[in-house]
């Protein structure tokens, strides 16, 4: 199948990953995003969805998932998982 979203990542922004990645830095969720967005770079390995979720422990959609957001939201909102802008109940009050 066709990839909707194409991870193309920056030689900095490959830095900054192999740093998260090689130094432990910041939650397992995030070290993990930080793997997954470094096999999906088309200019790097390119790893299929199915490949990076069996490598990692979870589902493609995860991976579908991170890769979207990279493309519709940033680099920085697809690592570190900034929220989206909806309210939450406790807002709404």
């Amino acid at each position: 199948m066709q990839k909707k979203y194409i991870v193309r990542l920056t030689d900095e922004e490959r830095d900054i990953l192999r740093s998260v990645v090689k130094k432990l830095k910041g939650s397992s969720q995030k070290v993990r995003r930080a793997q997954m967005l470094l096999k999906a770079d088309a200019n790097g390995p390119n790893w299929t969805d199915r490949q990076i979720a069996e490598a990692f422990s979870c589902r493609t959609k995860t991976v579908e998932n991170v890769r979207q957001k990279f493309v519709t939201e940033g680099f920085d909102a697809s690592l570190n998982r900034k929220k989206t802008g909806y309210p939450t109940p406790n807002q709404i009050a």
